[in-house]
């Protein structure tokens, strides 16, 4: 068996190694893992944002109940004024009866910004059980999906192991240099060796000239091919010996 017959055998089972590593990148299960990881991915931002909101509206709780108690003191002061008979003149009980009816307005706004604060704090609180609910159903399935997921990925992984065992055991029959060329054209042409086809090269289809084609069939050296480079391969070789 001649160099071109074991590189020849040598990239099928370069070839047959790509296939499998599509098949592993390609696994169904694999894209709806990928979905579920970028969902609860964005579930736990949005988790941060609720929990950045929660703080937020807890100090807007503690600065109306601040703000309340300010108006309910003010309240308080008045009343302990006139509950001590402290209200000497007909101006003075106007004047704090207007400072009442400001108070009762301010505190009826504080009361109506209480009541808008608690509605969104309890859309806010359904929010988060919600995306929490999300997240422990979206673990669960991730976890259920990833086992099946990997029982493919091994089952590829041991013919994949397999081929790339009897691949390597190729290597030490191959020249160096021509492994070289090889390497290089695999990451540039995906096929490095090709074979001829109705005296066409078999990667680019070009028409070879009768001079490549007799040194072909002599069989003497590699033969690459002019327009892309690719070694040519008869297949004669494996025939012969």
């Amino acid at each position: 068996m001649g160099q071109l017959d074991i590189l020849w055998d040598y990239q099928a089972f370069d070839m047959k190694m790509d296939e499998y590593e599509n098949m592993r990148r390609n696994i169904p299960l694999r894209y709806r893992l990928i979905e579920l990881k970028n969902y609860l991915i964005d579930q736990q931002e949005q988790l941060i944002k609720c929990n950045d909101e929660a703080d937020k509206k807890s100090n807007t709780l503690n600065r109306i109940n601040h703000e309340y108690e300010t108006i309910a003191n003010a309240f308080k002061t008045d009343y302990d004024i006139i509950d001590n008979s402290q209200v000497k003149t007909l101006k003075q009980l106007e004047e704090m009866h207007k400072n009442a009816l400001e108070l009762k307005e301010k505190l009826a706004k504080k009361e109506e910004e209480l009541k808008n604060l608690l509605n969104d704090v309890q859309s806010l609180s359904n929010k988060l059980n919600e995306i929490r609910v999300n997240i422990i159903k979206g673990k669960k399935e991730y976890s259920e999906i990833k086992v099946k997921y990997d029982q493919e990925v091994k089952k590829i992984q041991k013919e994949y192991l397999a081929v790339k065992a009897k691949r390597d055991g190729l290597r030490g029959k191959i020249d160096d240099s021509l492994m070289e060329k090889y390497n290089n054209l695999r990451n540039s042409r995906n096929t490095a060796v090709v074979l001829l086809e109705n005296d066409c090269c078999g990667g680019c289809n070009m028409a070879l000239a009768a001079l490549v084609l007799e040194r072909l069939k002599r069989g003497d050296k590699i033969i690459e091919c002019e327009n892309c480079g690719r070694i040519l391969y008869t297949g004669k070789s494996r025939q012969s010996s």
